[in-house]
């Protein structure tokens, strides 16, 4: 092996290595019982992220298949799109292209509608956009596991209101909402919760455990 291909493999598990020290989890677990009757009344478990001080408001990511024993896990790695709607109980319909955007950096929505490659600008905790194509919303995906254990990148906020021309900043903060929901999806824009759900701050941890029974959340 050359020292290129060491240095390439050296590479790689070393971003393998940091992506699993920031991967963030939260593990739900739910009594035979109560997995029953939440199975027969056809419930899906369901998560959503925060974004700054909005409301929660699509559904980050629904499980149909969920057991006694379930882990739902993501990373911070984001996308930012634009899209001409937000509509309770409708899928998110991404209207320009997507792009790859870190914390701290900075995209532009040209006039034609199109978001360029991000610069290294605006606020360290934030994802950043200027707007110079005029009314549109903004919406955030985020990279977690699907039921495949596969990785993907799904929405986890879209602005309900257009926004016109100017800057706007996007703050994903580590907390996640855990509810069951029943006609639920993966992208699903809503405006209120069907059952009752427990909030997670993993700002300062990597892992939750939680549990769900007779109606009731509590931590583990």
């Amino acid at each position: 092996m050359s020292n290129l291909d060491n240095q390439f493999v050296k590479n790689a598990r070393t971003l393998r290595s940091l992506m699993k020290e920031t991967e963030k989890s939260v593990e739900v677990f739910i009594p035979e019982k109560t997995l029953e009757t939440l199975k027969q009344q056809g419930y899906s478990l369901c998560f959503a992220k925060k974004v700054g001080d909005f409301e929660y408001n699509v559904v980050w990511k629904s499980f149909d298949q969920y057991l006694q024993n379930n882990t739902f896990s993501w990373q911070p790695i984001y996308q930012i799109f634009g899209t001409n709607e937000f509509k309770e109980n409708v899928k998110v319909t991404v209207s320009t292209n997507k792009m790859d955007i870190g914390l701290g950096e900075t995209t532009t929505l040209n006039s034609a509608g199109n978001l360029m490659v991000p610069v290294t600008e605006g606020p360290e905790t934030s994802i950043n956009v200027k707007n110079q194509f005029g009314g549109i919303r903004f919406g955030i995906s985020q990279l977690s596991k699907n039921a495949d254990g596969d990785m993907e990148s799904t929405p986890i906020y879209v602005s309900k209101n257009k926004m016109e021309m100017g800057a706007a900043t996007f703050t994903p903060v580590e907390k996640v909402a855990v509810w069951f929901q029943s006609n639920a999806h993966t992208s699903t824009m809503f405006v209120q919760m069907e059952t009752n759900h427990i909030e997670l701050d993993l700002t300062g941890s990597n892992n939750a455990k939680v549990k769900y029974e007779n109606g009731k959340w509590s931590k583990i």
